[in-house]
């Protein structure tokens, strides 16, 4: 019998200035964000090795952009793995500005770097 994956709950904490994801109370996940000048920042996100490939880092950009959505103006994108989510859920391009030049080795950096 295959086990169903735990449920993700995502808080934000103004404080550290993360998404978390929690899966039974404990932090498995986080998206942290910066704000400068009053424009927030996306800038990497981390899932704990044993939480990967189960919807954790989705369930953080889909909160995180789900939040900045009532923000007034667009946000920025410096995470790869949130730029890729938006990538793939196009309903979120108009609530972010996504700034490849800045990205490491994610996928979406190697796409965009591979003409070169």
């Amino acid at each position: 019998m295959t086990r169903s994956p735990a449920a993700v709950e995502v808080r934000k904490d103004e404080t550290t200035r993360l998404y978390e994801a929690l899966i039974d109370g404990q932090v498995v996940g986080s998206l942290a964000y910066e704000t400068t000048g009053g424009r927030i920042s996306l800038t990497h996100s981390y899932v704990d090795h044993d939480h990967r490939h189960r919807g954790v880092a989705s369930a953080l950009a889909r909160y995180a952009l789900e939040d900045l959505s009532r923000s007034q103006s667009k946000a920025g994108v410096y995470c790869g793995f949130v730029a890729d989510y938006v990538e793939d859920h196009p309903e979120w391009k108009d609530v972010v500005d996504i700034n490849r030049s800045a990205f490491i080795a994610t996928r979406t950096a190697r796409d965009t770097n591979s003409g070169r």
